[in-house]
């Protein structure tokens, strides 16, 4: 009796503590740091998610501590509550991740801007070239008036007229609504007009996925890189690639991270309606098939019909596509992480 008596106050005492912590936590509104990262999230006519995701630093060691990539997911991102409790789903989504290192910090410059741009193909894209003088200082302002830095509009000042709660607006997260909102309060400040009318060529700076991406069972990738504002020497940095992905997932990969290796197709065979293919795989590696009737048609529009896609052990792998009615199909099949 008496162990039951203190398990139960040790209990009481625990619970209690769990439930201070939760009040400590939300009863701050959204905190952005100098150096940090954010990832935002959005879909016309619908709110902006906008997940502080730490610093640019912590996060690229993270990764090499995990061998080079790292899941963002439990990083304050959260699939459920977020994009799907908002958004529905992840299809016609756009998704970009922006920073500011407003002040000087060890090697990283005054006003050193860390922005996305859409990969477009198998490997990351070549940097863009130095972003100095009126396209910097553009980039900067961007920045700086979403996070909050010194300016009348933003992440932070919205936050903090705004009730914190445990879902969209705590320290870490905040879910903007499409009324009453400038639109200075999101991403889209951070297009052409913020490079003072030298916008960079393709690809754009935010991705989008397809009106069938959830059911795809592939990923797109954003490159990010480091525009310095001071240094004014060197290119601008490749600093890694983001990856997204059609189960919601996110992960970010250091520059020098390898891609999935290409996949090698052995064999094709048809019988009747069904097609099935035969193709090398690599362990920890997963395949998608991919087919179209139209070559002239971007790879991104192709249909997929692995779901959920073929994980690979090493050995040959295959997929098979059971309503092939079509006179003549074209397939690929693509490896992804």
């Amino acid at each position: 009796m008496q162990l039951n008596i203190k398990l139960s106050k040790l209990l009481h005492f625990s619970v209690l503590g769990l439930a201070l912590l939760g009040l400590s936590v939300y009863a701050q509104q959204f905190n952005y740091t100098d150096g940090d990262l954010i990832l935002d999230f959005s879909k016309t006519g619908s709110s902006d998610v906008e997940i502080n995701i730490g610093n640019i630093t912590n996060l690229v060691s993270a990764a090499n501590a995990a061998g080079g990539t790292m899941q963002l997911n439990g990083l304050d991102y959260n699939i459920t509550s977020q994009l799907l409790g908002t958004f529905g789903d992840v299809n016609n989504l756009s998704f970009t991740v922006f920073g500011l290192q407003n002040l000087a910090a060890g090697s990283v410059a005054a006003q050193t801007v860390y922005l996305t741009q859409q990969q477009t193909g198998a490997t990351a894209n070549s940097p863009p070239n130095d972003v100095t003088g009126t396209k910097q200082s553009g980039l900067v302002g961007a920045v700086n008036a979403i996070v909050g830095l010194g300016q009348a509009t933003g992440i932070r000042p919205w936050s903090l007229a705004n009730p914190a709660n445990s879902i969209n607006n705590t320290a870490k997260v905040v879910i903007i609504p499409t009324s009453g909102v400038s639109a200075a309060d999101s991403y889209t400040t951070i297009g052409p007009s913020a490079w003072s009318g030298n916008a960079p060529s393709s690809p754009p700076i935010a991705n989008s996925t397809s009106a069938t991406f959830s059911t795809d069972g592939g990923s797109v990738i954003s490159d990010l890189f480091e525009y310095d504002n001071l240094g004014k020497t060197h290119l601008t940095i490749f600093k890694g690639y983001f990856t997204f992905k059609s189960d919601g997932t996110m992960s970010f990969s250091v520059a020098g991270s390898q891609a999935p290796p290409s996949t090698l197709i052995t064999s094709i065979t048809a019988t009747n309606q069904t097609v099935t293919v035969s193709f090398n795989t690599t362990n920890g590696v997963n395949y998608s098939l991919f087919y179209t009737t139209n070559l002239s048609l971007a790879r991104s529009s192709w249909t997929s019909n692995s779901i959920p896609p073929f994980a690979g052990t090493g050995s040959t792998g295959t997929l098979t596509d059971t309503t092939a009615s079509n006179a003549a199909r074209f397939y690929t099949v693509q490896s992804h992480y």
